[in-house]
């Protein structure tokens, strides 16, 4: 399917090149060679979390696009890649063609994000958007790719209500985040429940929406 693919990716002029280790990859992500790393089911020489756990604690890591391809299709297993900090999940079997074009989507997706604001400042947060930092009350925060793409989204929204189907599907960027069965949305709870730990006392500033979702009020 390599073949294929890299067939279908050169008629968009995006180059391919197949590696046969998780060690190649994460090398090509760390020299800053790779726009985007296409993990298909598990590496032979390591996990995919442990991949993209390495890949993300490189300087230049942080930037490459990870986007799992799998055949274990469960709503669970796309969340869990997605807290892991995929930047996207494709479920197997997917034409070249197809895959193609979806590559192309999250590599133009990416394009526009880089060219946003790359500095948000809302109340007591900065945002810092392309170094995924962020500073409260003038003091540095920690937070895991997931939390910040939720804070992110929040206060790129601030006023607004996200419910928890359209946080699944900006923050996880889940495309199927319609569909709530076993309670997956509940994941959204959760991260916003670790998000607030994190914040101390501006954590009062995400209000909670019963039964419906989050969103970031600043104090009038």
């Amino acid at each position: 399917m390599a073949i294929e693919v890299e067939g279908a990716l050169g008629d968009d002029r995006i180059c391919f090149e197949p590696v046969l280790t998780a060690e190649e990859a994460i090398e090509r992500a760390s020299c800053g060679c790779s726009a985007a790393i296409l993990v298909d089911e598990e590496p032979p020489d390591m996990t995919a979390a442990e991949l993209l756990r390495r890949v993300r604690n490189r300087e230049r890591g942080r930037e490459a696009l990870v986007v799992f391809l799998s055949s274990r299709t469960t709503e669970i297993d796309r969340v869990i890649a997605f807290e892991l900090g995929a930047d996207d999940f494709i479920p197997k079997p997917i034409r070249a063609r197809e895959l193609a074009l979806r590559l192309r989507a999250v590599l133009r997706r990416h394009r526009d994000e880089r060219t946003r604001v790359q500095e948000l400042r809302v109340g007591p947060f900065v945002i810092n958007t392309k170094g995924e930092t962020v500073t409260c009350n003038g003091e540095p925060v920690r937070l895991t790719s997931v939390e910040f793409r939720l804070l992110e989204h929040l206060a790129r929204n601030q006023g607004q209500v996200q419910d928890r189907r359209e946080l699944l599907a900006r923050v996880w960027r889940w495309c199927e985040a319609t569909d709530d069965r076993a309670g997956v949305s509940r994941t959204v709870d959760t991260h916003v429940k670790r998000l607030r730990e994190k914040l101390g006392p501006a954590s009062e500033f995400i209000e909670t929406i019963r039964g419906v979702g989050y969103r970031l009020r600043l104090a009038s």
